[in-house]
């Protein structure tokens, strides 16, 4: 499995339209599962102190490489995810979202 995380601040006064446009993403990829082969998709809010702002985390996991390769060429190819994409950032602090790949491995550790 490939897993793909990615986390971001959004502001407290953009909250509520961000978890919209996040609603809208995910009903997106929701209804185009053909088209984006996550295997599974979850969000994370972090709790905090802050009253300025909130932590998000998305974990996606994926079968393999080909999967995570085909869900990154659908995202940049579709024109309804890119506009969203746009709004979204547009509701997050800049520079505030990170994004990395971790592989799973040594099953004989798991829990």
């Amino acid at each position: 499995m490939i897993y793909d995380l990615g986390y971001w601040r959004v502001p407290i006064s953009n909250r509520d339209k961000h978890r919209e446009v996040m609603q809208t993403i995910y009903s997106n990829l929701k209804i185009n599962r053909k088209n984006f082969p996550v295997t599974s998709s979850r969000l994370f809010i972090m709790k905090a102190d802050s009253d300025i702002f909130e932590t998000w985390l998305y974990i996606n996991a994926f079968a393999d490489e080909t999967a995570h390769a085909q869900n990154s060429m659908a995202l940049e190819n579709d024109p309804k995810i890119a506009t969203l994409r746009k709004e979204w950032k547009s509701l997050i602090l800049p520079d505030s979202f990170k994004a990395e790949m971790w592989t799973e491995f040594a099953p004989d550790l798991w829990i």
